[in-house]
């Protein structure tokens, strides 16, 4: 079969089994939690999880299939995604977002704080300028006239 269902799909984790002639595509996004199971390009189980465990079911060619998604690391985004046929496990895939050592990821995420915050401080000097700052001076007017 081929992978194009899932290259529609943008960010997420995108996990490919094969059954036999079957293809078994499993998407799951980084951001909404939105889960999408396809058999053969055709959307077999949906549903938003917000856990760190989500499990989903179908059947294919009389065989009960169960796929679940297991978040090991929220930090890196590790997400393990495993295939059962019939209660047996058949393979699991694993995939992470950020880099696999939690020590980077903590780095990265906090290098994007101190940009974020810099990057806003700067921005709102630009737009609020200097003359709403309130000066030594301005602060007795204002504490005369009240």
């Amino acid at each position: 079969m081929n992978n194009d269902i899932l290259n529609t799909k943008k960010l997420g984790y995108k996990f490919y089994f094969q059954d036999g002639d079957d293809q078994i595509a499993c998407f799951g996004s980084y951001f909404t939690g939105k889960e999408e199971v396809y058999i053969n390009d055709e959307l077999v189980s949906e549903k938003r999880s917000i856990n760190v465990t989500s499990k989903h079911q179908f059947e294919l060619s009389g065989n009960t299939f169960n796929v679940k998604f297991e978040m090991h690391n929220i930090l890196t985004g590790r997400l393990e995604c495993s295939l059962f046929k019939n209660k047996k496990l058949v393979k699991s895939l694993e995939q992470t977002t950020l880099f696999s050592n939690p020590k980077k990821s903590a780095l990265f995420i906090a290098g994007c704080f101190v940009v974020g915050f810099t990057v806003g401080y700067i921005i709102s000097t630009l737009a609020l300028g200097n003359n709403h700052a309130i000066k030594p001076q301005n602060y007795k007017s204002i504490k005369a006239k009240a």
